[in-house]
This record gives structure tokens, sequence and C-alpha cells, in this order.
């Protein structure tokens, strides 16, 4: 398993450096971090006028990631493949991980496991030029797969 929470020396996540200050997406980042801190939710994720709202998703798409990610590095030392042998939300629903490419069928994986492959292609996304474009006026494929 690789580092991606911890869990290794072989990779780190980083959160994303090509967000220069004073473009559009840094301010947008900006934005967000304000009105997230008013208490008003609705406010938090009220496009802002003017705005692409394919740009502003992304923002918090990403945004959102580094903070689950943050967040689950904070218990990856309790919740090893003995601990938490099976992915599972509860006695009655267990998931099952599927890529298409390693696991062809839905297969049964510790919950690191699963959560690690789930980070791996969630950051193969943000990655992605396509999906989520690293430069202001790119256009995005629209599509999450």
């Amino acid at each position: 398993m690789s580092a991606f929470f911890g869990l290794g020396k072989t990779r780190t996540f980083k959160p994303r450096k090509d967000v220069p200050e004073g473009t559009k997406q840094y301010q947008l980042r900006k934005y967000a971090e304000a009105t997230l801190g008013s208490g008003n939710l609705r406010l938090a994720v009220q496009l802002p006028e003017g705005e692409d709202q394919n740009e502003w998703l992304a923002v918090h798409a990403v945004d959102f990631f580094n903070h689950l990610n943050m967040l689950y590095g904070t218990i990856t030392e309790f919740c090893t493949p003995q601990e938490c042998p099976i992915m599972s939300a509860g006695p009655r629903y267990e998931y099952l991980w599927e890529d298409g490419n390693k696991y062809k069928r839905p297969s049964k994986l510790p919950a690191p496991e699963y959560v690690d492959a789930l980070m791996n292609w969630a950051q193969g996304l943000l990655d992605n030029d396509e999906v989520f474009p690293n430069k202001i006026g790119m256009e995005t494929s629209g599509t999450f797969s």
C-alpha cells in the first residue's frame, strides 16, 4: 500500500500547487474559504456572480478531496487491514471495489486498501486535464470516469 495516507514511504499526497496567487482559481478558493467561515452554508456554496460554474465546482472538488484525505490520514493508524478487514457502512452494507483495470469485478478489500484505491482513483480524475483543467479557460469534457 502506498503512503497516500501515511501508511508507507513511497508516495505522499500533496495539494495541487499549480494555482498561483492572483489567478481566478486562487480568487475562487479564497472566496470559498472566506464564506465557509461565515457559518452560512448556503452562501459558502453559492456560485459567485459572474463566475464560471465549472471552475467553481472544480475548486470545491479539489478542496473537498484534500480535506477528506487529511481527515482519513488521522485515523490510518487505527484502521489497519486487521482492524478493518472490510469496507462497510454498518453490519448491513459492504462496499466492493471495481475499477475496470486491476479489479474487473466487484471485489472485497480491507477498508484501508479500499480507501487507498478510491483516493488514488479520485486523484487520477483531479490530475486529468480533460476533467479538471489546470489552466483557466481550458474546456472540460464533463466526464467523470
